[in-house]
């Protein structure tokens, strides 16, 4: 299944935001849903409750951190992989990517995540507190297994499900173009670096999700693979802070663009 989470797109995805072709998703109570995923509080440079010197904030790459950095115990690609799961919990009523206002859906931990915004030229107002990394996709979909039996989605005889699922994910990330990531202003440079494609997993989505976001979504584990671009912000000063980005993505007539207005406290 594919779904780019943050812009609207074939399914199969996701999640989401997410934000995809031949199982391509366009795509509690106010409760969250239980979060899987612990982490321990000890930042890559050993501080994460410090903001960043002036200095180290000259541009939008100093408030990012790299695509090959370990964060927090984890690379960029498993925290992507986190996001998906988290992001799948949710019901239709409150998935993150389908009700504005509900972007800032995972709370737990030292990196807090946002999915979206659906509207062009929109914005989302968070509030995380000190100290707290924050985790985005300019762009992201998840492909999964089984997909409805019309769609025809299946390996080739003799291609491995991994396999299968990760060629749809690299060519739809091959569609993606226009990147663009602005932090207080300051461009953040060499975006292309910051694709992540994850190795197979399991998931589990909320069974909702099969009738107002992934047609492919079953009751119980499946199979995924998920990809995107993303950002991790390192923690911000107390005050207030703009997160800009842009996505094209011309095959699909898509275009990702909008704000998030960030309140730290």
């Amino acid at each position: 299944m594919k779904k780019l989470l943050f812009p609207t797109a074939l399914i199969g995805l996701l999640i989401a935001a997410i934000w995809f072709t031949a199982c391509q998703k366009d795509t509690i109570n106010n409760v969250t849903p239980t979060q899987t995923h612990q982490a321990t509080d000890i930042a890559s440079n050993g501080t994460p409750n410090a903001d960043l010197p002036v200095t180290d904030r000259a541009n939008g790459n100093s408030k990012v951190f790299p695509p090959n950095a370990n964060m927090y115990g984890k690379s960029y690609t498993e925290w992507s992989q986190i996001w998906m799961e988290e992001f799948m919990l949710f019901d239709c009523d409150h998935n993150p990517w389908l009700n504005p206002g509900n972007e800032l859906f995972y709370t737990t931990g030292p990196v807090y995540m946002a999915a979206g915004i659906q509207a062009v030229g929109g914005s989302a107002n968070i509030t995380i507190p000190h100290g707290k990394a924050l985790l985005f996709p300019l762009v992201n979909f998840i492909y999964d297994y089984p997909c409805p039996a019309e769609w025809e989605f299946e390996p080739a005889p003799g291609q491995s499900m991994e396999d299968f699922l990760t060629q749809w994910t690299e060519e739809t990330l091959a569609l993606i173009s226009g990147l663009a990531v602005t932090v207080d202003g300051d461009a953040v440079s060499n975006l292309g670096s910051y694709k992540f494609v994850t190795d197979l997993f399991e998931f589990t989505a909320h069974p909702s999700l099969a009738g107002c976001f992934d047609p492919c979504v079953v009751e119980g584990p499946q199979p995924g693979v998920a990809g995107g671009y993303y950002v991790m912000l390192k923690p911000l000063s107390i005050g207030q802070h703009t997160v800009y980005y842009h996505m094209d993505n011309p095959g699909w007539g898509q275009v990702q663009d909008a704000t998030f207005n960030i309140t730290v406290e």
